[in-house]
């Protein structure tokens, strides 16, 4: 298993690397037979560490956690059992479904690209009623799998992301579900027009 364990404003120790990579083993030998791929982020924030952790498991699935404490140990626990937690959840989906990620299409955005909004040409509009603009920051290379769509939410509950592309197997269209505001998951598919 490759750990790759980083701080931000925060020098990591030998003792708390070990602790990570023997905790991080043990989990991934509890649920996985083959190679996993770990990334753990220290990161001083005030009073508080946030400790963010990926596992990239080579079935294509990405977990991600995030855990914030006043001790850097307490915060990696804390992330470590959110992932924990997760593939108790899933474990039976994830080692016996006969559906399992595929990668048909990758999306391929450049690195670190930062759009800036377009400015208005006008000086004559007052600042006040203008909306706020955000920068748009394209990510990496994404496969989007073909999965159905209670895989597709399994999916993304385990990256902990809020929305999530995929390919149905029925019918091979693109589909998004994504998390609503109200707790619920919501589901876009293309209409037969669409298709």
């Amino acid at each position: 298993m490759d750990i790759n364990v980083t701080g931000r404003k925060i020098n990591v120790g030998e003792a708390l690397t070990q602790h990570i990579e023997d905790r991080l083993t043990s989990i991934a030998d509890k649920y996985f037979n083959r190679s996993i791929d770990s990334d753990v982020t220290l990161n001083k924030e005030g009073h508080l560490y946030r400790v963010d952790v990926s596992m990239h498991p080579d079935s294509g699935i990405k977990l991600h956690s995030r855990g914030e404490a006043s001790d850097p140990y307490a915060g990696f626990e804390e992330a470590a059992e959110r992932v924990e937690k997760q593939l108790r959840r899933y474990k039976r989906r994830i080692t016996n479904h006969k559906h399992s990620p595929g990668r048909d299409v990758v999306v391929e955005l450049a690195r670190d690209t930062i759009f800036q909004p377009e400015s208005d040409e006008t000086d004559d509009v007052e600042v006040a009623d203008t909306p706020e603009q955000h920068l748009i920051i394209a990510e990496t290379r994404t496969a989007i799998p073909t999965v159905s769509v209670s895989d597709a939410v399994m999916l993304m509950d385990l990256a902990d992301t809020t929305c999530f592309m995929f390919r149905n197997v029925k019918g091979g269209g693109l589909e998004v579900v994504y998390k609503r505001t109200d707790g619920n998951i919501g589901w876009v598919s293309p209409g037969a027009e669409d298709a």
